[in-house]
């Protein structure tokens, strides 16, 4: 079978990674490009070595080629790619502004490919994860929409949900559609709970463990209704579905008296009181993103998982596919070689003018690196803005991790906060509230659901009230700018921010205190967006208000 074959591909090739992507490079993405317009440009007919390519083709970013992207979108052919583009995907910009990434067949098929190998050896591993029902991502989805040739315009994730998720290959999901659609997200979670407790859950995904957490917390705080729903079958009447979602409900579970006394005999035995390890004795395997930033996630996890084996979801991007995890408990996979090319330019090298480019044999293990793909979808030696950390070496081929965005950016639940966002909303809620402000800076909290915490020093003396007006409109600005912080702050994946008033002169402290350990005063910037979450450690907080 064609899956079998592609995983004897990268297995095989885990010794020579060097040949993979020279095969990959010159032979799927060089030499079928050639008479496009960029490969004219740049002599891809004289492309005979990974050498050449570097040579004769420079890095980019998604600025650079945009124009050439927006004159795909108005319908020019031959722009990037000779094979015709076929739809794009909207992705956050570095701005929060969506980039539109060209979509070809080939591409499509690359990613195809590089699920079926995640799939295989998933199920390879876990031969019993598909024995009862395969329950894939059941967050909502963005919409779509047309670019001005009339191509499709969709998120990924609603690409792929639309032509039927990996996940569903091997065990019809018991979720309809309609139920990932319901926009009201206690409803949407009420709903997906209700129907999961009378299923035999083998495999549970969801791309975000924050999902998952939120599932079980619904499931626990509505544990009463739910197991009165199981009992007497149908859904609670006050909850915001559609009548296709209520009549779904109302044939497939009519009523289970036995499945409800079990529920309310778990109730009085566990901490968490629905503790899903229990509420599905059937789940063999857990799927999501395990990277260093989703870390507090998987930690509030464990009372509902227990010992359940878990495993890290595919590391890609819209552009691309960049590592296929192998092994549970771990974060990040061996680099997906047979798929796209790979480039690597060392962390600390970014902003060099001639940064050092090193091929995947030429990685250190504990080093970090941004991530420059080409693919057979018009990119180009992309600096696709993703730093990884290698954490091990299978054969010659590295196993690498995401790590964060490149630069100044956060990302808890994939929102890619910029600092640029973070300045922009403060600067418009300042005013309104008429504050003075010495200092400011937003990090992850260290503790609990995972949400953000603003320190703020202002400068006058702000009533509780005021500061709490304050972060509701800082939350608000914020999901102005960002439309995937917008989308994890409704869906309730990203918990409402904190704010903790510090101490007067704490910012000009700290300045000083650089100073005195030998940092120039003319190069020290403020730091409004961080991803320590230790950075208020070296404050004096005088208030807390929570976001709640």
């Amino acid at each position: 079978m064609a899956v079998e074959r592609d995983i004897d591909v990268l297995l095989d090739g885990l010794v020579r990674p060097d040949d993979l992507q020279e095969d990959c490079l010159l032979n799927r993405i060089v030499r079928p490009n050639a008479r496009c317009e960029y490969g004219r440009e740049h002599r891809f007919e004289e492309i005979r070595t990974v050498s050449d390519y570097q040579r004769n083709v420079p890095i980019v970013t998604y600025s650079d080629i945009e124009r050439q992207i927006a004159r795909i979108a108005g319908g020019e052919p031959g722009v990037l790619t000779a094979e015709p583009v076929r739809r794009f995907f909207a992705t956050s910009g570095s701005t929060g502004a969506a980039k539109l990434v060209p979509v070809t067949s080939s591409l499509i098929a690359d990613k195809a490919r590089a699920f079926g190998v995640y799939w295989g050896l998933l199920f390879q591993s876990h031969p019993d994860a598909d024995s009862g029902k395969v329950v894939g991502n059941f967050s909502d989805s963005a919409g779509g929409g047309k670019v001005a040739s009339g191509l499709p315009l969709t998120s990924e994730g609603a690409y792929w949900n639309a032509v039927g998720a990996a996940t569903q290959k091997r065990g019809r999901s018991p979720l309809p559609k309609s139920v990932s659609q319901i926009a009201d997200s206690d409803s949407r979670y009420y709903t997906v709970a209700r129907i999961l407790l009378e299923e035999d859950v083998s495999l549970l995904m969801a791309l975000n463990p924050s999902t998952l957490l939120l599932l079980f917390r619904k499931l626990n705080a509505y544990a009463e209704d739910l197991i009165r729903d199981v009992e007497r079958g149908g859904l609670r009447s006050d909850l915001a579905v559609s009548a296709e979602v209520r009549g779904h409900i109302a044939a497939r579970y009519p009523g289970n008296p036995a499945r409800a006394s079990q529920l309310r005999k778990l109730m009085r035995s566990t901490d968490p009181a629905l503790a899903a390890h229990e509420v599905w004795p059937t789940l063999k395997l857990v799927v999501s993103w395990r990277s260093p930033m989703q870390q507090p996630y998987l930690r509030l996890l464990e009372p509902h998982l227990a010992s359940i084996p878990q495993r890290d979801y595919i590391l890609m991007a819209s552009e691309g596919v960049i590592a296929i995890p192998t092994e549970d408990r771990t974060s990040g996979g061996v680099l997906a070689t047979p798929f796209h090319f790979y480039e690597f330019i060392p962390e600390e090298d970014v902003g060099s003018s001639s940064p050092r480019v090193l091929l995947a044999s030429e990685l250190e293990v504990g080093r970090s690196y941004v991530v420059l793909l080409s693919t057979t979808a018009g990119l180009y030696r992309y600096n696709i803005g993703d730093v990884v950390r290698v954490t091990g070496m299978k054969g010659r081929t590295p196993v690498v991790e995401f790590l964060h965005r490149s630069g100044s950016t956060c990302s808890i639940t994939g929102e890619k906060l910029t600092e640029e966002q973070v300045v922009q909303a403060m600067s418009a809620v300042v005013p309104r509230f008429g504050l003075a402000v010495e200092g400011f800076t937003l990090h992850p909290a260290l503790d609990g659901f995972p949400h953000y915490t603003l320190l703020l020093e202002p400068s006058g003396s702000p009533t509780a009230d005021e500061l709490r007006a304050f972060l509701r409109a800082f939350d608000v600005e914020l999901a102005e700018r960002n439309i995937e912080y917008s989308a994890k702050r409704r869906s309730e994946r990203l918990g409402p921010p904190d704010l903790w008033v510090v101490k007067r002169g704490s910012y000009d402290a700290r300045r000083r205190s650089r100073i005195a350990a030998g940092a120039n005063d003319a190069q020290i910037k403020p730091v409004h967006l961080t991803r320590n979450a230790r950075f208020s450690a070296d404050f004096e907080v005088s208030e807390r208000v929570t976001g709640a």
